[in-house]
């Protein structure tokens, strides 16, 4: 195997108590899909630990090229992150090109991980840092406690199984199943149409759990409920530590993981609208998590760029941006024009006012023409800044305020009759502390302590960020052609959120550390604390994806009856099996637990992509379920291509009684008929 000179010429080290967290961490994931998945496999475990070994071996490699890891705290966190984005998105990409399938491919990306690893010209031992492995201890143990729902995601109540984690996780599995038996780009469908190729989108953070599915025959909800959740949460305190302590310190790092992962957001200090809670939000959106990870990792190396005037780290973080587009397009959209802009104003050099201008203008305009491109990709919301949409974005957050003086108070001074300087005036503030709480007040008094030691790039940082997203969340129009017209006015506040909190608590440890009277406590302190507020995610934990405003799918509730369908359709069928449900399976539970594909499946909000595709197959399936003879009822199911059809108690067909009537499995208001 051709390896490069410069790989050969770089010295790599390593530790052997980073080998035993990586190993700690892939039993720690098993252990998650086991409770989830209710059976312990050893073949979870072993996928697992592959998994985690491979993305350290890449990243150590990468750590390894000193142009690059020049002023970065590359230690464990960091290196599994950047080995997490290389493998991670190479196993994408072969999803979408290679015939071998997960297993195969994820083989070769190992092989060749531990070729180049080994490769090298010297491999050094290390001293691990005793930061990062309390980073990830502490990450490990608030991700369980954060997840505690999704970990142990179901509850049988009577005559139906309460799903504790967000209705969008039947969706996620059914990706996870399809990417786990994709073999190529003709393999990867729609998960509404067997047979049809899914449409551009940010699959991203699927690959982890497909292998692993794969691997071990992992059912797919357990493997988003036990994988595919928790390990996002789990990233982005591995992010918060490697940002904040390459900027300013390990300590400082630990105590921005702290922060993230162990205090009460906006929403849960006492502003009760859950719709602006980030803990909610990585709950209920795991690409969300994955997707900061990797945004923390471009930022990370953007600054670092151009506080060392270093291009390799700068073109690095615009690469890492440019993958994100994989994971969390949201982000990239929402991220772009600063992450172009930051470089023109405050890359070192010999850069004059007028080529800084010039190279600001340029950054603007990239910017601009990207999105524009962004616009016509299918599934893209309108990008359109014109200011139309600020009262109705304040009415539609006020719709998820808890009842009481508060909403009543925000309702009465905001609103689409209201004129923007009062919804501006009142709404800026609102959701900001909605959305950050008592950070906010933090934030500007440690601001000021910081304004004059550390560089001012690091002291406006959030404040950029927060002047970003409110733009963003007041300045775009809502789409209402798309499933949620807000989603990209909504979901930066995830962004500011990570980084202004791990901001406050980087800067809290960094006074805590360089406290002379304190030097000798510091540390226990820190530690001692960590312990204390883990009874923060132990309380909030558990029911931190209810939304009180939609009691139908918060939490979901499917009838035990459903589910006995369901794996009877897993156990009785193969993989490639097509299955089609009278009432469309509106929330793909069939889909995701039976884990097979569904002819046509109708989704709970408007989806105008291939509509019409969508459209024709349910005037298919009307027309099977009109039809009179047995023969051309079993005929034109075959020529569909669907195998089984499950009919709903009070669904009508006009099929014969000797049809209709001789189901091959019956239980509670469901009936199941093979073709």
């Amino acid at each position: 195997m051709f390896v490069p000179r410069a790989l050969r010429e770089t010295t790599v080290t390593y530790s052997r108590s980073d080998l035993a967290a990586v190993l700690v961490i892939g039993a720690v994931v098993a252990l998650w899909a086991a409770i989830a998945g209710r059976a312990f496999s050893l073949g979870v475990l072993m996928a697992c630990e592959a998994m985690f070994v491979a993305f350290y071996l890449v990243g150590s490699v990468v750590a390894g090229f000193r142009s690059l890891a020049a002023g970065v705290l590359f230690d464990l966190p960091l290196r599994l992150l950047v080995g997490y984005c290389v493998v991670n998105t190479a196993l994408l990409a072969l999803a979408w090109l290679s015939p071998l399938g997960m297993v195969a491919n994820f083989a070769i990306l190992l092989a060749i991980a531990g070729v180049l690893f080994f490769s090298t010209r010297k491999r050094e031992r290390h001293p691990a840092s005793p930061a990062s492995l309390w980073v990830v201890g502490v990450s490990a143990v608030a991700t369980s406690l954060w997840c505690q729902d999704s970990i142990d995601p179901m509850l049988e109540d009577g005559n139906v199984v309460i799903f504790k984690p967000w209705i969008d996780g039947f969706y996620h599995a059914v990706h996870i199943r399809i990417f786990s038996e994709s073999h190529g780009a003709s393999s990867i469908e729609d998960f509404r149409l067997a047979g049809v190729l899914a449409r551009p989108y940010h699959y991203g953070a699927y690959m982890l759990p497909a292998f692993v599915k794969q691997a071990s025959a992992l059912h797919s909800y357990a493997a988003f409920a036990g994988i595919l959740a928790p390990v996002g949460v789990f990233f982005t305190g591995l992010a918060a530590y490697a940002f904040f302590g390459s900027l300013w310190g390990a300590w400082p790092g630990l105590t921005a993981t702290l922060a993230l992962l162990l205090l009460p957001d906006g929403a849960q200090q006492g502003m009760q609208n859950t719709f602006m809670s980030y803990h909610w939000l990585t709950q209920i959106s795991p690409s969300a998590t994955y997707g900061l990870a990797l945004l923390a990792v471009a930022w990370l190396f953007v600054i670092q760029g151009c506080a060392e005037g270093n291009r390799v780290q700068l073109f690095v973080g615009w690469l890492v941006a440019g993958i994100l587009i994989l994971y969390k397009l949201h982000y990239v959209i929402a991220s772009s024009l600063l992450l172009l802009l930051v470089p023109a104003l405050f890359f070192r050099g010999a850069w004059g006012p007028r080529r800084r201008a010039v190279a600001a203008i340029a950054a603007c305009a990239t910017c601009a023409a990207a999105l524009s491109v962004a616009q016509k990709v299918p599934g893209v919301p309108v990008i359109r800044f014109d200011g139309s949409s600020v009262g109705e974005i304040l009415r539609l957050v006020q719709t998820f305020a808890t009842p009481g003086s508060l909403k009543q108070a925000f309702v009465e001074l905001t609103g689409t009759k209201l004129p923007w300087t009062s919804n501006l005036l009142f709404g800026i503030p609102y959701v900001l502390c909605a959305t950050l709480g008592l950070f906010v007040p933090l934030l500007a008094g440690l601001l000021l302590w910081l304004r004059k030691q550390k560089p001012l790039l690091q002291v406006l940082f959030p404040l950029l960020l927060i002047a970003n997203f409110l733009v963003m969340f007041f300045g775009l129009a809502l789409d209402f052609s798309s499933s949620t017209p807000d989603e990209l006015s909504h979901r930066p506040l995830m962004i500011v959120y990570f980084f202004v909190v791990s901001w406050v608590g980087g800067a809290l440890g960094l006074a805590l550390v360089n406290a002379q009277r304190l030097e000798r406590f510091a540390r226990p302190a820190v530690l001692g604390l960590a312990a204390l507020l883990t009874a923060v995610p132990a309380f909030f934990g558990s029911g931190v994806q209810l939304l009180w405003a939609m009691p139908k799918i918060s939490p979901v509730r499917v009838p035990t009856a459903l589910i006995g369908v369901a794996e009877y359709l897993r156990t009785h069928g193969r993989r490639e099996d097509v299955f089609q449900d009278s009432q469309f399976d509106r929330t793909y539970a069939i889909a995701a637990l039976s884990e097979r594909r569904s002819f046509v499946s109708h989704t709970m909000t408007r989806m105008p992509y291939r509509g019409e595709t969508v459209a024709t197959r349910t005037a298919a399936v009307d027309r099977l379920m009109s039809l009179r003879q047995q023969e051309l009822v079993a005929g034109t199911a075959r020529a569909y291509g669907v195998r089984w059809f499950i009919l709903h108690r009070g669904n009508k067909v006009n099929w014969p009684p000797g049809l209709a009537e001789r189901p091959v499995f019956e239980q509670g208001p469901f009936s199941v008929y093979e073709f």
